[in-house]
């Protein structure tokens, strides 16, 4: 078992977000949230209900390798049972979809997406709504000058290449998902785009957005912002006024809490390092999305879900196997309940990150068939 978690935090470590947590320089904002224009949001606030509480059964198709497994997390059909009775009402299904594509003909692995369908047909027989999108990738990212830790700069002719692979790809994705139920998934664009230029970011998500709205009419489809995902940077996206979208955030503040040990080179200072913002910080993104995308009601906005959130701590805290200190089970805990707690309050969706084996922000241990400590109650209340 310390093997398997091992071997899940090793290859790992990429997890949630993409960039350190540190906020970057705000610019001036694209649009004039002055001129913004109001839109029905009543059927994304639907579907937004439906996913409620959930959960990433990440670390697993959007590893890379030929299967679910490569990672040594296996997505397994008891899972989604143990999900549901749990209490969630959803789990969120990050895919690699480009990884063993086929560039010449611009179509997945055949294995690939019958697999991820396999989950998707028990997740809905166990009466769970779910979020597909297109994670990890890396090669898009890249070519558009993302990922300069990794050594990468902007190239004009590889992006176009990688964007016409992923919107093409998109469109068979979103034609096989367009088979079930409208109000049992939801199609997420890109999972945390760190290309810099928001210009290329808008593009890329109203391009891939008109793709998938072309093979899956009536399907929500979910945003993301540019610097991987922050939700205070929708004042920058250029979001179309269509009623069935919703907008996704990640949410991990303090990095240095929710981190420590990980990535980035977070130091393992335990609970001393602990900040609790949630209500503070998921308020002001609320604002936000009101001022820049208000329902036509007066009241309400673009529905907001927060598709990753969590700590690396508690018993399976990364410093804690390498006999640091890490953060605490009980911190690891309150942490998480809090910000599920402020995303409820607000008419947010969530999906805790992460299920099983994803480098110490596990809620769930497969080997002993048990909750972490403090889970699933933080989440389910």
């Amino acid at each position: 078992m310390f093997k398997k978690l091992l071997s899940a935090m090793a290859i790992g470590c990429l997890l949630c977000a993409c960039d350190n947590g540190t906020a970057p320089p705000r610019s001036t904002p694209k649009s004039n949230s002055s001129s913004a224009v109001p839109v029905d949001y009543t059927r994304g606030r639907y579907m937004n209900a439906i996913l409620g509480r959930g959960i990433n059964l990440g670390n697993s198709w959007d590893s890379d390798g030929r299967d679910d497994a490569a990672w040594s997390n296996p997505i397994r059909d008891v899972d989604f049972a143990i999900i549901k009775a749990a209490g969630f009402n959803s789990v969120r299904i990050p895919v690699r979809w480009q990884y063993n594509s086929d560039y010449s003909t611009h179509t997945v692995d055949p294995e690939r997406l019958a697999g991820v369908i396999e989950d998707i047909n028990l997740a809905i027989a166990n009466g769970l709504a779910v979020v597909v999108n297109f994670h990890h990738y890396v090669e898009l990212n890249c070519a558009g000058g993302g990922h300069k830790d990794r050594g990468c700069k902007y190239d004009a002719t590889k992006f176009e290449e990688e964007k016409n692979h992923f919107l093409l790809l998109w469109a068979q994705v979103a034609t096989a998902m367009n088979a079930f139920p409208d109000d049992m998934i939801v199609l997420e664009i890109l999972n945390e785009p760190v290309i810099p230029n928001v210009d290329l970011v808008n593009q890329l998500m109203l391009d891939a957005y008109n793709v998938i709205r072309t093979h899956a009419p009536n399907k929500t489809i979910m945003f993301e912002a540019l610097h991987g995902a922050k939700f205070y940077d929708i004042d920058k996206m250029k979001l179309p006024p269509d009623g069935n979208i919703i907008f996704s955030g990640h949410y991990y503040e303090p990095f240095q809490y929710s981190h420590q040990g990980n990535m980035h080179g977070n130091a393992c200072r335990g609970d001393d390092a602990k900040s609790i913002t949630a209500s503070t910080d998921l308020s002001s993104y609320a604002t936000l999305a009101k001022q820049y995308y208000p329902d036509i009601n007066g009241t309400d906005h673009v529905p907001l879900n927060m598709g990753e959130f969590g700590v690396a701590g508690g018993d399976v805290s990364p410093c804690n196997w390498e006999d640091g200190n890490g953060p605490s089970s009980e911190g690891k805990a309150e942490w998480a309940n809090a910000a599920a707690k402020a995303a409820i309050s607000r008419g947010m969706s969530f999906h805790y990150w992460g299920f099983s084996y994803t480098g110490g922000f596990d809620a769930y241990d497969p080997g002993s068939e048990k909750w972490h400590t403090g889970f699933p109650q933080a989440l389910i209340f």
